[in-house]
């Protein structure tokens, strides 16, 4: 340890990312992270409070990512088109990202005003409104909307955890068929 090891708030953040991806949430500590980072667990505190304040801002950070990344994919779409790019941008991202995915187990745990919430909502916001802009078969928006998230998410995060076999036989692919297939062309 020793020494001024000079660190920003992007360092710490990055190397608790590392920790979560490699270690899982179980390992994230201010001793088990200022260990990593070559500083005194108690050095952390000039950059959060407390773990749960690693957590949002790990929680912001993803959901921002991720929202950026399906804005992309989705933008010049619409229609199947723009919910097939969603699910398939999701599903990678969150593939790339590991045990990060964890994250939506977390949300919960803030108030409404926080940026981690303020971040989901925009992930999930995007999918309501490009639900909005189609027509679907028999079921309504909101169900739709609920289904599809469910099975993005349960689906990733559960293949994620090991539960469900990884990339075998286009699972993914086949349930999201299923869901795109609601979609009136």
């Amino acid at each position: 340890m020793g020494g001024h090891r000079r660190l920003d708030h992007a360092q710490v953040l990055a190397e608790a990312q590392a920790l979560v991806r490699e270690d899982g949430f179980q390992a994230l500590s201010f001793q088990h992270l200022a260990k990593r980072l070559g500083i005194r667990s108690q050095s952390l505190y000039n950059y959060y409070d407390n773990v749960e304040a690693v957590i949002e801002d790990l929680g912001t950070t993803f959901m921002a990512d991720l929202y950026t990344q399906l804005l992309e994919a989705a933008t010049g779409l619409s229609g199947r088109a723009a919910l097939a790019a969603y699910t398939a941008t999701a599903h990678q991202f969150f593939d790339q990202n590991g045990a990060l995915v964890q994250l939506f187990y977390y949300v919960h745990r803030y108030p409404q005003d926080s940026p981690f919430v303020a971040a989901t909502a925009k992930v999930l916001d995007l999918l309501r409104r490009l639900i909005t802009h189609t027509k679907l078969r028999h079921m309504s928006p909101q169900a739709f909307e609920q289904a599809l998230i469910a099975s993005v998410l349960g689906f990733s995060v559960l293949e994620i955890m090991g539960f469900m076999p990884h990339g075998q036989n286009g699972n993914y692919a086949q349930l999201v068929s299923l869901y795109l297939n609601e979609v009136i062309a």
